[in-house]
């Protein structure tokens, strides 16, 4: 949702690094210089370091693909030759490239800086970012008007811009439900007649939507209601049909232009890069959580291949023969895959047991405008809700929702003081940090930080405050004056924080880092790193404090880290971990973003107890020890008790 990828947390949270950048292709005539192979059964893979991500291919056969390095150094953009498959320039642009695009004849690209807050205006006859145009936000998904005056472009700050290039201005904007990491303009072809050059579609990734919109005028004309996650698009190539990649419900939507129906092709796993391959006759989706690309055939609907590349394949091009597709790859590659590449599709998988009766365990309580964030005082907890820039008071004794507070811009995660008085919660887009009156429910006060926050957590003598924020720092503050008393530089975005009961140390998962440091908050100073890989994401600690254990995102398993030795031993899960809570049994509650489920750990015996589907996309996970309940904060609209 947010820049935190998955979400908000990613909500968007999102690294909120926004993942999931696609680049259109451009389109024209097919150079000549190189035929294109039927493919010998193998998929060519080139070494491309720091994340590749973004891909814009040149007729002239060659292609520029962003290098954004997860915002761990300066980003790049790499010119690779096609036909050689080699990196033949490295242009240094701004922080975390992410999408790139030509414009018509080739001579300019455009390239969004994601945390440089511009896009860079790149000179490709001596390969130079040679100016940048400043956007309100991180900017992200990128297009070009057909005569290559006007550029589109979607930020964080949930609106599309439109902006004359030959004079940086602002010519308008548009409000978005929800952050966008994909957009499309229509074929400039006259004859496709069920569209014109007027037309942007817009993917809003955690709106569940397409946006149908008029980019002159800045209107809206239709909205295709899709649900999960919307991202990457293409058209069929008489125009009439739109495809798109859903990352969230494992489904390639087929929309029909004409009249705005659509039809659903189930994938492998949830899509995010998505191209028309081997001259149009197939659709290559990147299957982003299961490291696969997934080949259709466009006409009959049918998958006819699964390849296996591995890593976390991000965007999709079509090579400038019109017949091969190069596909990015997070963990530092690039594949090319001809037609006939990995032609064998794998054996069925054996059939899956059947299903286990429902577990019904549990209360709902609906809440508008989604759940992220929650933390429990005594008889209340407070939820963030981040669509309405407000934080709900519920009832415990009565699971009711009492009151909604106003605070700051996509409120995401907070958290009490030991004696619930006070409450702290992050305002991601208001780059501050709200502090909440218990007792009248008010906000009485805001805290300014660097950069947008997200995870927050307190000392246990309730002094000081804790915050990451995208700017990859870790801030100590002091409650007492509301003033920042100290920082310490951080690998990566972190998504969770989680202080020890010692009052000495305070746990920060470095979401995009694959670690979790074990900080000396007194001094600020990294004690201990625990390399884990994936994302790991919440964090919990044994009522006996030798164990920590820590959700991971991606690679799908729990991690129990005893904390005297440093030794690591995995639990696995059926998704991918993200909010966790120790409750009042002993055991784990892990919920998994993608899949719509809670888990239910025993730490004693390391193994799954419980599975509990509650569906929509669990985020945050607290404890009401009083009842021994658990709730999870469900971005789709809901809080739910589990008992």
């Amino acid at each position: 949702m947010i820049r935190v990828a998955t979400s908000v947390t990613a909500v968007a949270m999102g690294m909120m690094l926004a993942v999931g950048c696609s680049s259109p292709t451009e389109t024209g005539p097919i150079a000549a210089s190189r035929p294109a192979g039927p493919g010998d059964g193998t998929v060519a893979r080139m070494v491309l370091p720091k994340a590749p991500l973004g891909i814009a291919v040149a007729n002239e056969g060659f292609a520029y693909i962003t290098q954004p390095d997860h915002g761990f150094s300066g980003g790049a953009l790499a010119r690779v030759d096609l036909n050689a498959r080699s990196v033949t320039a490295t242009i240094p642009v701004g922080m975390v490239p992410s999408l790139v695009i030509f414009d018509p004849d080739r001579t300019r690209a455009y390239v969004s800086n994601q945390w440089s807050r511009n896009v860079g205006i790149i000179d490709v006859a001596s390969n130079t970012q040679i100016d940048t145009i400043p956007t309100p936000g991180d900017p992200f998904a990128l297009a070009l008007s057909p005569d290559g005056g006007t550029l589109l472009v979607t930020t964080n700050a949930n609106r599309l811009f439109k902006i004359d290039l030959a004079t940086k201005r602002i010519l308008g904007s548009i409000a978005l439900p929800a952050t966008s990491h994909h957009i499309l303009m229509a074929p400039r072809d006259e004859s496709l007649l069920s569209l014109h050059d007027a037309f942007l579609y817009v993917a809003t990734r955690d709106g569940g939507s397409v946006m149908e919109v008029n980019w002159r005028q800045m209107t809206v004309d239709r909205t295709f209601t899709l649900g999960g996650r919307p991202q990457d698009m293409a058209f069929s190539p008489d125009g009439q049909d739109l495809y798109v990649a859903n990352e969230l419900s494992n489904v390639l939507h087929v929309i029909k232009l004409s009249n705005g129906t659509f039809t659903n092709i189930p994938l492998a796993g949830g899509g995010e890069g998505l191209a028309l391959g081997n001259n149009g006759n197939h659709i290559y989706v990147g299957l982003v959580f299961a490291g696969a690309v997934q080949v259709i055939d466009r006409k009959g609907g049918e998958t006819v291949r699964l390849i296996p590349v591995g890593g976390v394949p991000r965007e999709i091009a079509l090579d400038y023969t019109g017949r091969d597709v190069l596909v990015s790859n997070e963990d530092g590659w690039v594949d090319f895959i001809e037609p006939n590449d990995s032609l064998v599709p794998p054996p069925p998988p054996p059939p899956p047991p059947p299903p286990p009766p429902p577990d019904t365990g549990y209360t709902r309580v609906g809440l508008a405008d989604g759940a992220l964030g929650i933390a429990v005082s005594g008889d209340i907890a407070y939820v963030t809700r981040p669509y309405a820039n407000m934080v709900a008071r519920l009832d415990l004794p009565t699971n009711s929702i009492t009151t909604s507070l106003p605070v700051g811009n996509l409120p995401c995660y907070i958290v009490f003081n030991s004696t619930g008085t006070r409450a702290y919660e992050a305002n991601q887009f208001s780059d501050n940090v709200s502090v909440i009156d218990v007792a009248t429910n008010t906000q009485i006060a805001t805290i300014p930080l660097t950069g947008d926050p997200l995870p927050v957590t307190i000392s246990t003598d309730d002094n000081t405050l804790f915050v990451t924020t995208n700017a990859n720092q870790l801030f100590k503050v002091d409650l007492a004056t509301s003033t920042v008393t100290g920082s310490l530089a951080l690998p990566a975005t972190s998504h969770h924080l989680l202080t020890h009961p010692n009052g000495n140390l305070v746990y920060v998962a470095t979401r995009y880092g694959g670690t979790v440091l074990e900080v000396n908050w007194h001094t600020m100073t990294v004690v201990r790193t625990f390399t884990l890989g994936g994302r790991p994401q919440g964090m919990a600690i044994s009522a006996d404090r030798s164990e920590l254990y820590v959700a991971n995102e991606l690679s799908n398993t729990l991690h129990v880290i005893t904390i005297s030795s440093g030794a690591i031993a995995n639990v696995p899960l059926i998704g991918g971990g993200e909010g966790m809570a120790l409750g009042a049994d002993g055991k784990l509650y892990v919920g998994e973003v993608f899949s719509g489920l809670v888990q239910v750990v025993d730490p004693a015996t390391r193994t799954v107890v419980r599975t509990i589907t509650m569906g929509g996309t669990p985020r945050e996970v607290a404890t009401d020890a009083a009842r021994h309940h658990v709730l999870v904060a469900n971005e789709g609209g809901w809080v739910d008790i589990i008992r």
